[in-house]
């Protein structure tokens, strides 16, 4: 069995940081802020690759937060958009009202350019998770 992620949440806010800059960093900014998550958390280092993960959810196809961090590893490592959100939208099958994995959808729409599309994802990040609120304003502001 492979370790819980923990501290998403806490991790997650620390993108505000990000919040003063404009779109051509956005994508960028993205990605780093996931990659910060993943390794503040001990999700990445340098022996945990691909092959981690999809033996995670391999191994728990049922764990929400295994899909959701597996769709942040794609998503910041290999800019793979589709398969980060197949993971995510897993993730969310398995859990509705998981507000991380909505923000992580927010996140990839927004770095394949679909902000539109990120709205409601974002809105459903804080409904469930109400302490996403700054991180969602920190992205979903740079995209205007």
């Amino acid at each position: 069995m492979l370790p819980p992620f923990s501290g998403g949440v806490a991790l997650i806010n620390r993108r505000v940081q990000y919040a003063t800059m404009k779109a051509p960093l956005l994508a960028a900014c993205l990605c780093c802020a996931l990659i910060v998550i993943l390794s503040s958390s001990g999700c990445t280092t340098n022996t945990k690759d691909q092959e981690y993960y999809d033996n995670w959810v391999a191994a728990e196809p049922d764990n929400a937060e295994a899909w959701c961090i597996r769709g942040m590893y794609y998503n910041d490592n290999y800019g793979q958009y589709a398969e980060a959100m197949e993971s995510c939208n897993r993730a969310l099958e398995l859990d509705p009202g998981y507000g991380l994995a909505w923000y992580l959808k927010g996140v990839i729409l927004t770095n394949m350019n679909m902000t539109g599309e990120a709205a409601p994802c974002f809105e459903n990040a804080t409904r469930y998770d109400p302490g996403l609120a700054k991180s969602v304003q920190a992205v979903a502001g740079n995209t205007r």
